[in-house]
């Protein structure tokens, strides 16, 4: 039997956090700079819920479907296709691209992921007719609208509802924070927002993975004076003439 490759996960402290306490919510949000693990974080906390959620279907979305398979299958080596390597396969499910799971990890039940693009108005109407338990998405902000609540009514007959979405700062006004993120927030602290909420700002100083030095050539190409700058390496939420 071939040795097993195990996959070079390495977190610091403040994304071990994070990942631990997605356990306890079924709200789970990072933010922040380019480079900071924030999507890893969230792949790797939603596979582990895979291995026991009792619901068969899940949702896995990016911008673009491309954009989906690539940061939460792919993940640079760290994606859902690596962490259930020999387990996994990729396929269609009612004409959606999906990545079927099943053996040990999931002690041989099957599991479906549905890889699906957000960005368009009639996104929503690739995954219509499923049931999702979990749902993960990565650059949630680029996502439109009608998809969102259309996710949220799809997860209505889950029975571990869960969701992970990551994103770059946008614009403070964004209706991402508006209508969910802060939203949410404040229903949470207010004790009417049920389910748990969970939300952690990361920057690319939080990724032990990035060398110092690499760190300092990647903001070097930067100008501090601008919003990218503040966006990408402060993960700071600017509007676009750069006003915080």
């Amino acid at each position: 039997m071939a040795a097993r490759k195990t996959i070079p996960f390495n977190f610091g402290e403040k994304h071990k956090a994070y990942i631990r306490a997605c356990a306890d919510n079924t709200f789970n949000f990072a933010e922040g700079a380019v480079r900071a693990g924030k999507t890893v974080d969230n792949v790797f906390a939603f596979a582990h819920e895979l291995k026991t959620t009792p619901d068969k279907i899940h949702l896995a979305s990016g911008s673009t479907i491309a954009n989906a398979k690539l940061n939460i299958g792919d993940a640079n080596g760290f994606g859902l296709e690596y962490i259930f390597r020999g387990q996994c396969r990729w396929g269609k499910y009612k004409d959606n691209e999906c990545l079927y799971i099943k053996g040990p990890s999931t002690g041989g039940r099957q599991r479906i992921i549905i890889f699906a693009g957000g960005a368009k108005a009639d996104s929503f109407k690739k995954i219509r007719g499923n049931s999702y338990g979990m749902w993960i998405a990565t650059e949630i902000n680029l996502h439109h609208d009608t998809m969102i609540k259309e996710v949220f009514n799809r997860q209505l007959a889950a029975k571990r509802r869960k969701i992970f979405w990551d994103l770059n700062p946008d614009n403070p006004n964004a209706p991402i924070y508006t209508e969910y993120i802060d939203k949410y927030r404040d229903l949470a602290a207010a004790g009417t927002l049920l389910g748990g909420y969970h939300y952690e700002h990361f920057t690319i100083f939080d990724n032990i993975n990035i060398p110092e030095a690499r760190q300092q050539e990647i903001i070097s190409q930067y100008d501090p004076q601008t919003v990218w700058y503040r966006r990408d390496i402060l993960g700071q939420r600017c509007v676009a003439e750069g006003l915080v």
